[in-house]
């Protein structure tokens, strides 16, 4: 049970953050925060590896393992997340959350084609119930018509956010069989910050923007950066070692119901019956897919 519980902490982390994403993008660029979050998360990640003795546990990683911390790395932290940016900063919170969340229904997919699980009756309803939710969500951002172009992008980037995550997270749960999830939140990080570096310097107008950051905007950068992928993901991925992958990925996507209720709460964001409609019928399909586990 404790895996469980500790995923769905890691939901709320990433909700809160959530909010501190879509203050910071509304006059940063996605890159831009990506990179800045990922300093403060990878000085918590170390630092928190110090404190526990677990240093020495980094001269123990083999080839492979780094190999594919650095695939899952990329796809989650790099691809996935500036995705997911793009979405917020497209169609905002509510209805990009949903959609990025969405990806236990790859996880579901991958772990049946891949490891040979069976796609019983939960899996199969909660799956329906998710694509109505998303349809719900993405419906509503394609209805109104003045930002079509920029509705369209947000839906599409954060169905990418589903899938990279997905990807990335099935590749970590094979990595955990052998790996210290410290560790592995840890090392990490060393493969993000220098792909994100070259994203950010390299486009002019990237590199003109970050001299324009104001104090609150870098805390704002900072604080994201250590809630999610500092706490919220080494929570997730403590919950991932100890749990099946197929139940700890559903229990972390009810992060689109805390995110909702933040977002009416604390941003006052516009949020219609459809919208809030989609993000119950997504969190109810998530709850739905570990039913069969968490009662075995």
């Amino acid at each position: 049970m404790l895996g469980e519980l500790l995923t769905i902490t890691a939901a709320l982390c990433w909700a809160l953050s959530v909010s501190l994403y879509k203050k910071s993008l509304l006059n940063v660029r996605p890159v831009t925060l990506n990179l800045f979050r990922s300093f403060s998360a990878t000085i918590y990640a170390f630092l928190v590896l110090y404190l526990l003795g677990k240093w020495s546990l980094l001269s123990k990683l083999d080839l492979v393992s780094v190999t594919y911390i650095g695939i899952s790395s990329i796809l989650i932290l790099v691809v996935g997340d500036i995705f997911y940016f793009i979405g917020l900063k497209s169609v905002g919170v509510a209805k990009t959350v949903p959609i990025a969340y969405s990806y236990s229904i790859f996880v579901a997919l991958i772990s049946t084609i891949f490891l040979g699980e069976l796609l019983t009756a939960p899996i199969l309803l909660g799956t329906i119930a998710v694509v109505l939710g998303i349809w719900l969500v993405a419906g509503q951002a394609e209805n109104k018509g003045s930002q079509q172009e920029h509705l369209k992008l947000g839906v599409l980037a954060a169905l990418g956010t589903s899938l990279c995550w997905a990807c990335g997270i099935s590749i970590f749960k094979t990595i955990l069989a052998d790996t210290d999830p410290f560790l592995l939140v840890s090392v990490r990080m060393l493969f993000a910050l220098p792909v994100l570096g070259v994203l950010t310097i390299l486009p002019s107008g990237t590199r003109s923007s970050t001299r324009h950051l104001t104090r609150f905007n870098i805390l704002t950068m900072f604080l994201s950066g250590l809630v999610a992928i500092g706490v919220g993901d080494t929570f997730f991925l403590i919950g991932l070692e100890t749990t099946k992958a197929n139940v700890a990925a559903p229990l972390a996507s009810t992060t689109p119901l805390f995110a909702a209720i933040i977002a009416i709460l604390f941003l006052k964001e516009e949020v219609s019956k459809r919208v809030v409609v989609g993000t119950f019928f997504v969190t109810a399909g998530m709850m739905l897919l570990t039913l069969e586990q968490m009662f075995l």
